[in-house]
């Protein structure tokens, strides 16, 4: 991600993760903590998860001076998580995070990055266009767009191959995203690297090389791609 807005808080504002909200579990014994919004509306939420619920948002809200900041602490654990790869835990506090404020694009990004980490696309990107749509910062935005981007551009390359139109449609919404991407922040090397990789992904290697070559001189770089790169077509000179 471009930047992250962590918000650093006490011990005790995060040990209530522990006491409050914790249920991982319907009566049905199916886990809800590790799919988005704990599967609503589609899981009906218990009355005894409901009233936990009210609990920890209320707790969570005096600890770290209301809902809106509590959100962003919780969000910020989330990622945390979400850089060591523990997808469950971040997931947990995603959902959170999406408690304490369901209007906070932060955790719609985040479910939509957990869901295309688990191969589930179609779902990364309804969540990922959530995000973008409630987003109110235009510092994250940029980074946002570009996740956006390349979930759009993972569709593409997974259709068959006599899908051709939708493969289009969809390699056409990455190419939109980067532009839009780029042009908030043109600075910005993480959008130029996957603006490359979707180009790769779409076979387009000389223009991915040209990408790639603005990334570099960004300061971003991926040297498993690159090499990938390399293999279908040799760095022109």
């Amino acid at each position: 991600m471009k930047k992250t807005i962590f918000a650093s808080k006490s011990r005790f504002v995060f040990a209530l993760v522990f006491t409050l909200a914790g249920c991982a579990t319907v009566p049905t014994g199916q886990r809800i903590d590790n799919i988005p919004m704990y599967g609503q509306p589609g899981i009906q939420r218990p009355e005894a998860l409901k009233i936990a619920d009210e609990d920890f948002v209320r707790e969570a809200s005096s600890a770290a001076g209301g809902r809106k900041a509590a959100s962003k602490a919780w969000w910020g654990q989330a990622e945390r998580f979400m850089s060591q790869g523990n997808l469950d835990f971040a997931m947990r506090r995603y959902n959170q995070s999406w408690l304490l404020d369901p209007d906070n694009y932060q955790p719609y990004w985040g479910f939509g990055r957990v869901m295309a980490e688990r191969g589930r696309i179609d779902e990364a990107i309804g969540y990922l266009e959530k995000a973008t749509v409630l987003c109110d910062d235009a510092y994250q935005k940029v980074a946002l767009i570009s996740d956006t981007g390349i979930a759009y551009a993972t569709k593409a390359s997974g259709l068959a191959p006599e899908n051709q139109e939708e493969r289009i449609r969809y390699f056409g919404l990455a190419d939109k995203s980067f532009i839009e991407s780029t042009s908030l922040d043109p600075r910005y090397g993480g959008a130029w690297l996957r603006w490359s990789y979707s180009l790769y992904l779409e076979g387009k290697y000389a223009d991915a090389w040209e990408k790639l070559k603005k990334a570099r001189s960004l300061g971003a770089k991926n040297d498993k791609f690159e090499r990938d790169l390399e293999q279908k077509m040799p760095e022109p000179k």
